[in-house]
């Protein structure tokens, strides 16, 4: 599918958040390992979370749809599945799987999309094989042989993915010995295993860690209890309805977001303040406005989902925008330094990408054309929100990719006065 942005000069009104895609993926994991039944409420309907459905319901666990309300009914243990584990394009699924798979004494085979296949696994791979497990790499999928795991201690990298050590927790209970894990350098995206954590801990699992989080310990014979979860708003999808309200002067309200709930991409406000942005809650939501904005210095190594949203925002400031931190993006759904500042270059902004980020110098007289999502859901988003600040309009090709996590997102930008065509 490919859409049609009209350049759009001003906003208004008030559109809901799309789910936390992150906390659904862990409340159906954790679901999946507890005995009894886990009540899921407000949960994402997206490409991604398809693919974890997909993966507990082959793991055994029973699953049933209620209106606005998941369920997943578990007796603690995962089982064989009767086939091939279809991942899609969810890393979180394939990098979660991988060590609840060594638990259940047989080969498990798992599959994904191309791009999926090609993102770093090594760190894992290797993480497991300490433990006594092997697994089996290939652009066709990946086998989990069967092993006996029984745990002990790991020593992983921090740098890579922090999926790796989420899936390792959600596993180690299960394991006989518990286990160790020592994360050899600094623990980028810390937030998100701290949510896995917080998941464990409502599911009553006690995870131990240090305060740098270079250590985790989890104790063996811990069982995972069925928990109700309320899942909150996805600040990282957000932060394109918040970048289109920047780079438009526009003022909108932005409902479903906690202002008290963890969530690691809360970041974009504190990075919309740096920039001049005004944000601020009230009852009815978070009512973000544009102002002028202002280039800035933004590290987002525990955040890098952010990176798109914030490039674009570095296209309307004054001055340059330095971006930092960002070197795991070039293992995303595209290599996003590279597919971010190339599209938005195609439109007339001036970003050069550096070791770990992008330089964006603005503001950039942007013109239309046509850009290309290279199958990745935020650079999809990304684009859409800088053709509102184009001069002519813009098309995005392979414009559907946004159904990985925000599949209402054009309709949404819709709501809010952007004159959106599907072609």
């Amino acid at each position: 599918m490919n859409v049609l942005i009209a350049p759009t000069r001003s906003l208004a009104g008030e559109v809901r958040a799309p789910p936390s895609k992150a906390q659904t993926h862990r409340a159906l994991f954790a679901g999946l390992l507890s005995e009894g039944t886990t009540v899921i409420r407000n949960p994402l309907h997206s490409e991604d979370t398809k693919a974890s459905l997909n993966a507990v319901s082959s793991f055994g666990a029973k699953l049933r749809f209620d209106i606005e309300c998941w369920k997943v009914d578990g007796d603690g243990m995962p089982h064989p599945p009767p086939g091939r584990i279809e991942c899609g394009e969810s890393g979180v699924t394939l990098r979660f799987t991988i060590p609840i798979a060594s638990i259940v004494g047989e080969d498990v085979n798992l599959s994904g999309a191309a791009g999926l296949m090609q993102r770093p696994l090594q760190p894992l791979t290797e993480a497991m094989k300490q433990l006594g497990v092997t697994i089996n790499t290939a652009k066709s999928g990946v086998v989990v042989k069967a092993a006996s795991v029984k745990g002990g201690s790991v020593t992983i990298p921090g740098n890579v993915s922090s999926q790796f050590i989420s899936g390792l927790l959600f596993a180690a209970p299960l394991m006989e010995a518990g286990l160790e894990i020592m994360v050899t350098s600094s623990l980028e995206s810390r937030g998100y295993v701290a949510l896995t954590i917080q998941t464990m801990k409502q599911h009553g699992i006690n995870v131990r860690t240090n305060r740098e989080m270079s250590l985790f310990q989890v104790a063996p014979h811990q069982r995972y209890l069925p928990a109700d979860h309320k899942i909150p708003g996805d600040y990282s999808s957000a932060a394109f309805l918040m970048s289109a309200a920047a780079v438009t002067g526009s003022r909108i309200t932005i409902t479903g977001l906690s202002e008290n709930e963890p969530d690691p991409d809360s970041a974009f406000l504190e990075i919309l303040t740096q920039m001049g942005v005004q944000s601020s809650f009230s009852p009815e939501g978070l009512h973000v406005e544009g102002r002028t904005l202002k280039g800035s210095k933004v590290n987002i190594s525990n955040c890098p989902d952010l990176g798109p949203a914030t490039a674009v925002l570095g296209t309307c400031a004054d001055g340059k925008t330095e971006i930092t931190g960002a070197e795991r993006l070039r293992y995303k759904e595209s290599d996003r330094l590279a597919t971010i500042a190339s599209e938005l270059g195609n439109l007339g902004a001036e970003v050069e990408v550096t070791r770990d980020g992008l330089v964006v110098s603005g503001p950039s007289r942007l013109h239309g054309g046509t850009v290309e999502s290279h199958g990745d859901h935020r650079i999809a988003m990304a684009l859409a929100v800088a053709a509102l600040n184009a001069a002519d309009p813009v098309t995005i090709r392979n414009a559907q990719s946004v159904s990985k996590s925000y599949p209402s997102f054009f309709d949404d930008i819709r709501s809010l006065g952007v004159e959106v065509t599907e072609r």
